[in-house]
């Protein structure tokens, strides 16, 4: 802005109108004053007479967002004003700094005394969460230090498809890579080369760079290193800090998850979702659409929880809340946000390396790019119609001009009228003036006879009704006779009136005709008089001219309204008079100003709009109906920072850790929390000790014991046993397994309440059953035992490898694989996966047998058409390492739509020296051989042979 006396007089004309917004920033010292265009920065002087102007910016979306959250109101009417140099201020002048700056107080600082004092047992358990964070932040990192660099050999650049301006290169590594899809890695000796994991194929590794990477700048050979990050502890401890400040949306958070104190409430039970659900679906439904604060689903395997919590997004935001979407995993939060109906508006925040193809389409960034190129189309014409009003192209100010010059004329001419009007009387009057004697008598002659008349006429009236009334009477009746002389002599006297009346109409016309010689005479000396006639012709031209104005300006105005009327409402109506014409045209000009103001900004807002694009992100996010994003994702990105939820959708709960469930449960005013505490903990049970033993080591028994229980166990699990049947609800049809192998799942892990709704499938070529076991216990020990594998996975776990499992897996798919659409080989163990990956290669090719091959923890949630889960250890002493944990076998089995294969050593895993292990085999055998199909591995060995 290079004029500050438009500030100036917007400034003034706001605050005489009680309408001029600004805020006060101490920590800044400054006061910002917002206009209708513009944000101006003010700075107060040193003497507090006056401000420094500091900065004048656009009003932005940003500055919105801040007046909507507090703001005050300057008013007054005398004004402001602006001077050069600080010295040109008048003595005793005020900038009321002080004042606004108590008002501002006031209005946005709370009041002392309402955070009331924390329970003992709640500080205790958020120093024990800090305590955790902090001890297992200081082990991870310490392990991603010490993970070994990976050597590459070749460098490659892709055409990989960019949503972001960054580089992304391929890097073929010397061996395989032992970090995950979405690590943060770096170029060794180059930190600043960093960038994320995008994709894992065989040895090659495809990085995106956080920026912009000259393909020359990175070494065709080198190595790439893990980079240790505490951006997820640094999440967790700054929840813990919001739970501790008692700043969470939710006020009673600790309370519920900590006490299990809930509100009492009443679900609704008329609200209907838009797709069918089953009776336990539609109940979680309605319940989670009105729970006041805390809801667990428990959503066994194949129950429809992405369903159901798809169902639970779209009712809260029909209802007009905002809702947050997450999840431990990115596809988890994709796949709710996929099957979300299109008239729910949904964005999804977070890295887009770790997102699936369509969930890319409702990043933020895609979607303001899509949004910006509609706003810019939906308004390309109206911004065409209303640039008819601004610069060389305005033509409403073209006609309005027109119409005030005809205006204008029609007032000159109507002055001009009413002037030769008065100097023609004043022509006659001179003109007439030999017979003005003789016309004045005439005329009063005439008058006077008129005046003779009216009483005449009413007299002749009223006699004749009288004479009327008699001669009626006169008709019939015993006073007929009286009647009848009654009429005569109201005859008689009618008829005497009826002269007097005709003798004065005659004096009336004689003395008319006498008056209108005298004035004929008199005329024909006026139109004979020269100054009469210039005068006439003078006044009957201005007239002329009034006429032609009125019409020309008739047409100014039609012509205006067509122009005006596509932007603004205009007035109608052809006034009758001078003052008529100048309140229309007033009315025009205000409409006109009104177009020309709607004009500039809706240029300056188009024009805003194309380069915004901070603004239009934040925007986009806050009117959002569904916000997805995974737990540390929703603190971790400014888009979100400050935003609040009405509810937090969190699944697979059951696997997420107490940290990780409460950075999005702190910015929600209530929960629902979707999992399976049956499946994958946050952490498994041999983690858990390794763990505990660090952290806790120099530390009492009893906080070990909390240390490992908080570890070890998610909040659902926790919660979940101990609710009330108001907050809580399990999904109980299945639709995923066959019969056979829901059954068992059932009963061993559900207690028996989950229930099947399964079409079956046609039969698989090997086996009688879509539960099956290839036992390997009838080979010789030399042949079916396991050997231990030289590398350890990242927590210093030894793997094993079992040869010959692996060989039967290998034969079993060679032989399925292309019958099934989709299947997946589960086995416990890294380095048996990558046995049996290769092993694939060499059999089927290198298409997709990555992906399809892996440990447990990487295909929880997921499902397929055939399932091969290999046990691997076989030993003569019953060792089974890590699968004691039951949960794992409870993943694996679950993962089949049409065909579940076992493959172990069932002499091995009946000696398991865990009991509960050995139990749950013992009663799957049972079950295989009374439902399913256990075959001897030499059997299978010649059917697939054959």
């Amino acid at each position: 802005m290079r004029d500050p006396s438009v500030l100036i007089n917007e400034f003034g004309r706001l605050a005489s109108s009680n309408a001029l917004p600004a805020r006060v920033e101490p920590d800044r010292s400054r006061l910002v004053v917002y206009g209708e265009r513009w944000a101006a920065w003010l700075y107060p002087t040193n003497h507090g007479d006056a401000y420094q102007l500091g900065h004048v910016a656009p009003l932005s979306f940003k500055d919105q967002e801040r007046l909507l959250k507090a703001a005050l109101v300057l008013s007054g009417t005398r004004g402001w004003w602006a001077y050069h140099h600080v010295r040109d201020v008048p003595q005793r002048s005020s900038s009321h700094w002080p004042l606004l700056c108590r008002a501002w107080a006031d209005l946005a600082v709370p009041r002392p005394g309402v955070t009331p004092p924390m329970p003992a047992h709640h500080v205790e358990y958020l120093d024990l969460l800090t305590e955790v964070i902090e001890a297992t932040r200081d082990i991870e990192i310490a392990r991603q230090r010490r993970e070994p660099a990976l050597p590459y050999r070749k460098l490659a650049s892709t055409r990989e498809e960019r949503y972001s301006a960054r580089g992304v290169y391929a890097f073929h590594l010397l061996r395989d890579a032992t970090v995950g899809r979405g690590a943060l890695v770096f170029v060794t000796d180059q930190p600043d080369l960093r960038g994320r994991v995008l994709r894992i194929k065989d040895r090659e590794i495809t990085v995106r760079f956080d920026d912009t990477v000259d393909y020359a700048r990175i070494p065709q050979q080198g190595a790439l290193q893990v980079l240790p990050s505490d951006r997820v502890y640094r999440a967790q401890l700054d929840a813990v800090e919001t739970l501790r400040e008692q700043r969470g949306t939710q006020p009673h958070l600790l309370t519920q998850l900590v006490d299990q104190r809930l509100a009492p409430y009443r679900p609704d039970s008329d609200a209907q979702p838009r797709e069918t659900l089953d009776p336990a679906q539609l109940h979680a439904f309605r319940t989670a659409l009105t729970v006041p604060d805390l809801l667990l689903v428990l959503g066994p395997p194949g129950t429809g929880k992405t369903r159901t919590i798809t169902e639970i997004a779209a009712g809260c935001a029909e209802r007009g809340q905002r809702v947050l979407v997450t999840s431990h995993t990115n596809r988890a939060v994709d796949n709710v946000l996929e099957r979300l109906p299109p008239d729910v508006r949904a964005v999804r925040v977070g890295n887009e390396d770790t997102m699936t193809a369509q969930a890319r389409g409702f990043m933020v960034e895609t979607q303001v790019e899509a949004l910006r190129q509609e706003i810019l189309a939906a308004t390309a014409g109206t911004a065409s119609r209303l640039a008819t009003f601004t610069g060389t192209d305005d033509q409403a100010g073209r006609w309005l001009g027109y119409l005030a010059a005809r205006l204008a004329e029609a007032q000159g001419a109507n002055r001009d009228v009413q002037f030769r009007t008065a100097e023609l009387a004043a022509a006659v009057e001179r003109a007439i003036a030999p017979f003005a004697a003789q016309l004045a008598a005439a005329d009063q002659r005439a008058r006077e006879s008129r005046e003779s008349v009216v009483p005449l006429a009413e007299r002749h009236r009223h006699h004749e009704r009288q004479a009327e009334t008699a001669r009626r009477r006169a008709a019939s009746g015993v006073p007929a006779f009286f009647f009848r002389w009654l009429a005569d002599r109201r005859e008689r006297h009618l008829a005497a009136i009826s002269e007097q009346l005709n003798a004065a109409r005659t004096a009336m016309r004689l003395a008319e005709e006498s008056y209108a010689a005298v004035r004929a005479r008199a005329d024909a000396l006026v139109a004979a008089d020269p100054g009469v006639r210039a005068i006439t012709s003078a006044r009957d031209g201005a007239s002329k001219m009034y006429e032609k104005a009125l019409g020309e300006a008739t047409r100014a105005v039609e012509a205006a309204r067509e122009v005006l009327r596509p932007a603004v409402a205009v007035p109608g109506g052809v006034p009758d008079d001078l003052a008529g014409w100048t309140r229309l045209y007033e009315e025009l000009m205000s409409a006109a100003a009104l177009a020309r103001n709607r004009a500039g900004l809706l240029a300056q807002w188009r024009e805003q709009v194309a380069v915004a694009e901070q603004d239009l992100h934040r925007e986009l996010v806050r009117y959002a109906d569904v916000v997805a994003a995974t737990c540390i994702g929703t603190a971790t990105t400014t888009l979100l920072a400050e935003l609040e939820f009405d509810v937090a959708i969190v699944d697979e709960a059951g696997q997420i850790s107490t940290p990780n469930l409460l950075v999005p449960l702190v910015r929600a005013r209530r929960a629902v929390l979707v999992g399976d505490h049956n499946q994958l903990p946050p952490f498994l049970d041999d983690e858990v000790r390794s763990w505990a033993d660090s952290i806790a080591s120099d530390r009492p028994p009893e906080v070990a014991t909390l240390v490992a229980d908080v570890l070890r166990r998610s909040a659902f699990e926790r919660l979940y046993p101990r609710l009330a049947d108001t907050n809580r609800v399990m999904l109980r049809v299945q639709r995923r397994m066959p019969a056979e192998l829901a059954q068992f799942v059932s009963n061993t892990f559900y207690r028996g309440l989950l229930e099947t709704d399964h079409p079956g499938g046609p039969p698989d070529p090997v086996f009688s059953a879509p539960l099956a076991m290839i036992d390997t216990s009838d080979q010789p020990a030399t042949r079916r035992r396991e050997q231990p594998d030289r590398s350890v996975d990242g927590l210093g776990r030894p793997g094993y490898v079992n040869e010959l499992e692996a060989r039967l897996i290998v034969q079993l798919l060679g032989r399925n694989a292309t019958r099934y659409a989709d299947w997946a080989v589960i086995v416990p163990y890294r380095a048996q996966a990558e046995l049996i990956t290769q092993l694939l290669r060499r059999e089927l090719g290198d298409a997709g047998v990555a992906d399809n091959v892996g440990t447990v923890d990487s295909f929880q949630g997921g499902e397929r058409d055939l399932i091969v889960y290999g046990f691997t250890r076989s030993n003569h002493g019953g060792q089974i390492g890590f699968l004691t944990e039951l949960r794992r076998l409870n993943v694996a089995i679950t993962r089949p739509r049409r065909q579940l294969v076992l493959v172990g050593d069932t002499t091995t895993l009946r000696a398991a020296r865990d009991p509960g292990f050995a139990a749950l085999i013992q009663s799957l055998i049972a079950h295989l051989d009374a439902v399913g199909d256990r075959r001897p591995s030499r059997e299978i060995e010649g059917v697939l042979n054959d």
